[in-house]
């Protein structure tokens, strides 16, 4: 973390996704990190009034090399109407927040405030997340039916373009950091019977495919 004392923190920060190098739209889903160690001691106070959702203090976590990384918070928020990036930098900067980015999917924002699709990282306790700013925690955390339908087809589909002949390749992907929000839920607790079935299928379609090939 850059040491504070050498951020002007009242000067805006160029509007540039690190990323795609191009500009955030505006959006009604941000995400914000806050470190204790830079962040003003009454922090939350400064935020009680947005629509947010504040996660767990993240002080478990580990790079891929095994080394703690510092403690956080993530900060989830979530608009009706359309926030730009220099809205939010402005709450980030009074927060001394790095950078804002805008969120693709709040339930996967959300999901990751515990690591709740993430089951190869600390398991964090969803009863510590803190909400202001009448933040819906209920329905941003729960994948409704329609979720789960959608999110079923595309996993069905990644089996397919992937030829995932092997239920361990598709949960491998489910754990991993690239895996869509409640893919793993599904994988496991939801759906295990169609996909394995499918995945069954795909390899018996694979096996006539290497046979008529040799014939």
């Amino acid at each position: 973390m850059t040491n504070k004392t050498n951020i002007d923190w009242t000067i805006p920060r160029k509007n540039i996704n690190p990323k795609t190098k191009q500009p955030y739209k505006r959006g009604r889903n941000w995400g914000i990190v806050v470190y204790p160690e830079s962040a003003p001691k009454d922090w939350v106070d400064n935020i009680r009034m947005e629509p947010v959702a504040i996660s767990p203090l993240h002080d478990k976590d580990v790079n891929p090399d095994g080394q703690r990384k510092k403690s956080h918070y993530h900060l989830v928020l979530n608009y009706k109407g359309y926030k730009s990036f220099e809205q939010i930098d402005e709450l980030a900067r009074l927060l001394k927040a790095p950078m804002p980015q805008r969120i693709s999917s709040l339930t996967g924002a959300v999901r990751y405030l515990t690591h709740m699709d993430n089951p190869e990282k600390y398991q964090y306790d969803n009863s510590e997340i803190q909400t202001f700013g009448g933040f819906d925690l209920e329905s941003c955390l729960a994948l409704s039916t329609g979720d789960k339908r959608e999110a079923l087809k595309d996993m069905l589909i990644f089996i397919s373009d992937n030829d995932i002949i092997h239920l361990k390749d598709l949960l491998d992907y489910c754990m991993s950091d690239n895996s869509p929000a409640g893919w793993f839920e599904i994988a496991t607790e939801r759906s295990t019977l169609v996909i394995k079935e499918y995945i069954k299928s795909n390899w018996q379609k694979h096996n006539f495919l290497e046979n008529e090939a040799k014939q």
